[in-house]
């Protein structure tokens, strides 16, 4: 179903530009002012000066520094297709470390109503546009799509080379290693495209970029003409894209959090209201207590054999957390949700807490104002504590057998209901679009 190819990549020459660590970067939507600014003084090559241009002009900016660093070499195409074998292994909160190895390639670009690539978020128009006028300006994929497949009997961890040091090297701060070798050999590529081609891609993280793609697949196409290439034999036609297996024991979602920034709460109003769906269980409002409810939502995520939606309530003025349990079926929810988002628990959060208790206005794609997101459930509770926040939602992280699921029944799920960690490095490998 899923094409997936070789490119030859657009690589950094580290003979010029250095240590790896100074060039990359996370992707661009996890950056924020402070960190674009560290991420600039580590290097003049660092690619937050592609993805995120300080200049007025920020595409025409990227698009000039990408031009001089090709002149200078610091940027070099390699001299046939390749993938790239990525690993990343990293700390996890408790302790633990994981690896989580993928490969880089080029994939093609189909409609979603092809059923080949399948979402689970709703874009944001805004977004789109940005990264569709970078690409437009550079006609580089700077950050690879993070895309999932079903496939048991592709074991990318063994091909890992146990000899052969890496081609890029990045050692971080908190303890990750990321790792990336290219793979030119005809029969290891073979393997890996006959492996994908029998399933279809799931859009782990990466909405924008992928519908940006296709996009500018389109209008390239239009553009040209009768003169357009077949389908599939032009370069925008692919997308710079990264895969693994939904079975890599590696794989690692968080759960997001959600923080409502202001409404009038009265705390016993807001316990009555919900005990009227779920049983309503108080626990300490402490840092024990907060963990002793995080440890109860992780093994609510853990265990998917019930239909029972798990949520952690703090409420400005409350002096207890509520941990909030109620079978799925028994929720009220509107006869347009359809099943499949019915069992998760973000989106009973959504619906039945946010819509219908607090009478939030939802948004199509499952935001309210005022409300953010955060891993950092220390955090969102101190929000909530110091008065910075009128409520904190917890949640248990969503399920890849649910992403899963909801892609394959064309649907989407609540925004940000997934957070892949951890997140790939932009700067490994470059895809170009034009020839």
């Amino acid at each position: 179903m899923a094409t997936f190819r070789p490119f030859p990549g657009l690589r950094y020459d580290a003979g010029v530009v250095g240590d790896p660590a100074a060039v990359t970067a996370p992707p661009y939507d996890v950056i924020d002012a402070a960190q674009r600014d560290r991420l600039y003084a580590q290097s003049g090559y660092n690619v937050v000066r592609l993805d995120l241009c300080r200049d007025p002009d920020p595409y025409g900016g990227a698009a000039a520094a990408l031009a001089a660093w090709r002149e200078e070499g610091a940027v070099t195409v390699d001299t046939t297709p390749s993938l790239y074998l990525y690993a990343q292994r990293f700390p996890l909160p408790d302790g633990s470390a994981r690896e989580r190895v993928g490969v880089i390639g080029a994939l093609r670009v189909e409609s979603f109503e092809s059923g080949k690539v399948r979402p689970h978020e709703r874009t944001l128009q805004k977004a789109k546009d940005d990264r569709y006028a970078l690409l437009q300006a550079t006609g580089v994929s700077l950050s690879p799509i993070f895309g999932l497949v079903s496939a048991p009997e592709l074991d990318l961890a063994a091909l890992v080379p146990t000899t052969r040091p890496p081609d890029v090297d990045v050692r971080g701060a908190d303890g990750s290693h990321d790792r990336m070798w290219r793979l030119d050999d005809p029969q290891t590529i073979a393997k890996i495209e006959a492996a994908v081609a029998p399933h279809e891609v799931f859009i782990a993280d990466g909405h924008h970029r992928y519908e940006t793609a296709l996009r500018y697949r389109d209008e390239r196409r239009a553009a040209a003409g009768p003169a357009a290439p077949p389908l599939g034999e032009a370069p925008y036609d692919y997308v710079l894209c990264y895969l693994t297996t939904m079975e890599h024991p590696g794989l690692v979602i968080f759960p997001t959090h959600r923080v409502l920034a202001t409404l009038d709460l009265v705390p016993e109003a807001l316990c009555g209201a919900l005990a009227e769906h779920f049983r309503v269980e108080e626990l300490p409002w402490s840092a024990d207590g907060l963990a002793a409810m995080l440890r109860r939502l992780d093994a609510a995520a853990a265990d998917r054999s019930s239909d029972v939606a798990h949520l952690g309530v703090a409420a400005r003025g409350a002096k207890q957390l509520w941990l909030c349990t109620a079978p799925t079926r028994a929720l009220p929810f509107a006869a347009t949700v359809p099943p499949e988002l019915r069992v998760l628990d973000v989106t009973v959060l959504h619906q039945i807490v946010l819509a219908g208790i607090l009478r939030l206005p939802i948004g199509d794609r499952g935001g309210a104002p005022g409300l953010t997101y955060t891993q950092d459930a220390t955090r969102a509770l101190g929000l909530v504590d110091c008065g910075e926040a009128a409520a904190a939602f917890f949640l248990p992280a969503t399920s890849v057998g649910a992403l899963r699921a909801v892609g394959l029944a064309g649907l989407t799920m609540p925004e940000k209901s997934t957070y892949f960690f951890p997140k790939l490095l932009t700067g490994l490998v470059f895809y170009q679009l034009g020839d």
